[in-house]
């Protein structure tokens, strides 16, 4: 340093020490260790360096948590969808606490959705399993909603050229606002593009797997806010029952049951040596007409009847026991009246058992029919299941298919 006169004199105590005049242009000089070294903890974890310890100690137990010096979760990973989806505005005006939300689309959306076989004898509006017919949904951003049906021959055959909506009221659409307002959210507006390989109006949840896609594409798009039981609810009540929606939503074989807070499902795993055989008749059957031929009330023995084989089915499944579902998959609630609308139905289920199926009932509300057997007979059963409605002047084909353990799937591009 220099002095007052320019030639060089000692540093002082207060510049050679903490206690200096700080200078920011200059260098700072060491200081003695006073402590531990500030680092990154995680809930309470010893922040102190391990050479400021006065005696070695045992590493602290952190009962559930991440150890401070293990690697940090850092929960799902959020998707640029997500991250630049909405402007919020604060509370919206559709109930209390509510959010008004733009919603901004990047890129395009695909949602595939599984069939699904329901009431599988006794699980009348309750079981369901999944299938791998599939319908998909591609999304993109538009100035209105719109639904255009993509296929050739396979969609003709499968009735979707005739009655499907293509505008606001069309099934997708209608699930994916009902969930918006679910999610006291705005959602914008979307074309779709539908391609489907589940025939309508057979009773293999053509109209589920719509409202499953819409709900889970319009929940996609806002970052999904809403969880699946809410997502089930919402569908149960667009479709008016559970059961399939809960197939097609969860995969599987799928138990749906009402509640005061709305319907729960819960999914059960299908054995894997089993094979679902179908026969789906050529002419379909509406969902409404095949409800309205259904006694008002049924007895006390009817009921304790299938209260029973439904928990013996379940047991079935659950054990892989063949010889017990044979037993189970009988019914007393609804398919008896709905045989008259669908020709040669005992005649059919019958065929099915006598080639070797443990049990064969009704697909929903039919016409189509679904037969459980072992995988090694399920050719010959299919083939008898067609031989008896072929005999009564019923046409159709049959198919051999393994139950989806998977339920709806987003993919974005």
């Amino acid at each position: 340093m220099e002095g007052r006169r320019g030639g060089p004199r000692r540093i002082g105590r207060r510049d050679r020490r903490r206690d200096r005049r700080r200078d920011p242009g200059r260098v700072q000089l060491p200081r003695p260790l006073r402590g531990g070294l500030r680092r990154a903890s995680l809930r309470g974890g010893d922040r102190r360096a391990a050479q400021a310890r006065p005696r070695e100690r045992p590493p602290r137990r952190v009962a559930r948590r991440l150890r401070p010096y293990g690697q940090r979760y850092e929960g799902p990973r959020t998707s640029p969808l997500a991250r630049r989806r909405r402007h919020r505005h604060g509370r919206g005006h559709t109930g209390r606490g509510a959010r008004c939300v733009e919603v901004v689309a990047v890129g395009e959306l695909r949602v595939r959705v599984p069939a699904s076989s329901a009431n599988l004898g006794p699980g009348f509006d309750s079981f369901a399993i999944a299938l791998p017919l599939l319908a998909e949904f591609d999304l993109r951003p538009a100035r209105a909603w719109s639904v255009s049906i993509d296929g050739g021959a396979s969609d003709q055959d499968n009735g979707m050229e005739n009655g499907t909506p293509t505008g606001e009221d069309n099934l997708f659409v209608v699930s994916a606002r009902a969930a918006a307002e679910a999610a006291a959210e705005t959602l914008g507006s979307y074309h779709v593009v539908q391609r489907s390989a589940i025939p309508v109006g057979r009773g293999l949840g053509s109209s589920a797997a719509a409202i499953v896609g819409g709900v889970v594409a319009a929940n996609a798009l806002m970052g999904e806010p809403l969880d699946r039981r809410t997502l089930l609810r919402v569908a149960s009540e667009v479709e008016g029952h559970a059961d399939n929606v809960a197939a097609a939503l969860y995969g599987a074989f799928t138990v749906a049951l009402p509640s005061d807070d709305g319907p729960v499902a819960t999914r059960i795993a299908f054995p894997r040596s089993w094979r679902i055989c179908l026969f789906i008749p050529r002419e379909p059957l509406t969902t409404e007409k095949a409800r309205a031929v259904l006694p008002a009330n049924v007895s006390r023995a009817d009921a304790v009847f299938n209260i029973a084989h439904a928990a013996a089915l379940l047991a079935a499944v659950l054990r892989s026991d063949g010889a017990l579902l044979s037993i189970a998959m009988a019914d007393r609630l609804h398919q008896p009246a709905r045989a008259q609308l669908v020709t040669g139905l005992n005649d059919i289920i019958a065929a099915a058992r006598g080639a070797g199926a443990f049990g064969a009932a009704l697909s929903g509300a039919g016409p189509a029919v679904v037969a459980f057997a072992p995988a090694r007979l399920a050719a010959r059963v299919v083939e008898a299941m067609e031989e008896a409605a072929h005999a009564v002047g019923t046409s159709g084909r049959g198919r051999v298919v393994r139950v989806r353990a998977a339920g709806a799937q987003v993919q974005r591009s």
